[in-house]
């Protein structure tokens, strides 16, 4: 009796000893694999924009602020709508402008953003006196850059953002030829294709191409 007391003792150490082993080494590979879920790459695909990248989507709000060249379509005022750059120029103006301007665009996709844009701008005419803009548009703006960045997993997303897009709008066209001057508006409308580069979160340059509100432009961009 005393022997077979003596082996099922054994037997319960035994057993116990296993059971603590095995607990352990649950424990520790729970662990392992935590840490190797903390430190996993995401799949590419994935992810979406969030804060950090260079255009953040829904909700982000950008300020670029810059100088360069519009081209418009045309001027109208009391004597009719005249068109620039062919028949009928407009006080023989020159049909593009030099400009100051400034351009709000809100995210509202992972991709896409609408804005509004102003600023001055202005040219001499050739004869004497000269004219003044004033615009007031709407621009929308896909950002494939960060679609590419997010599909792709390209870190240079983070800092780049490359997009296209149209802009449309009218505005004031105050001119000051020789002896008279007159208030009327003008038109405009166009595609634009840009980039921006953020040295930061928050700070960055940019330059557009297109027709219309920017012919060319660059200056700086500032997430707000």
């Amino acid at each position: 009796k005393k022997i077979t007391i003596m082996k099922k003792t054994k037997l319960v150490v035994a057993l116990m000893l296993i059971f603590a082993y095995a607990t352990s080494t649950a424990g520790e590979l729970g662990l392992n694999m935590e840490t190797m879920n903390m430190y996993a790459p995401t799949a590419k695909g994935k992810s979406k924009s969030s804060g950090g990248k260079a255009f953040e989507g829904k909700g982000s709000k950008t300020l670029s602020i810059g100088l360069g060249m519009s081209s418009y379509l045309g001027a109208f005022g009391k004597g009719g709508f005249y068109r620039y750059g062919g028949r009928g120029y407009y006080y023989g103006a020159f049909w593009y402008s030099g400009t100051l301007p400034i351009q709000l665009e809100f995210g509202v996709h992972d991709y896409v953003g609408v804005g509004l844009v102003t600023g001055f701008g202005g040219r001499a005419y050739a004869g004497g006196g000269g004219v003044l803009y004033v615009p007031f548009g709407v621009v929308a703006n896909f950002h494939f850059m960060q679609l590419i960045g997010d599909k792709k997993g390209v870190a240079i997303a983070d800092k780049l953002d490359v997009y296209a897009g149209l802009n449309v709008g009218t505005g004031l066209a105050v001119s000051f030829p020789t002896g008279t001057g007159s208030v009327g508006g003008m038109l405009f409308a166009g595609p634009q294709i840009g980039l921006k580069y953020f040295f930061n979160e928050k700070i960055g340059v940019y330059t557009e191409f297109g027709y219309g509100k920017s012919l060319i432009e660059g200056g700086v961009s500032i997430k707000l």
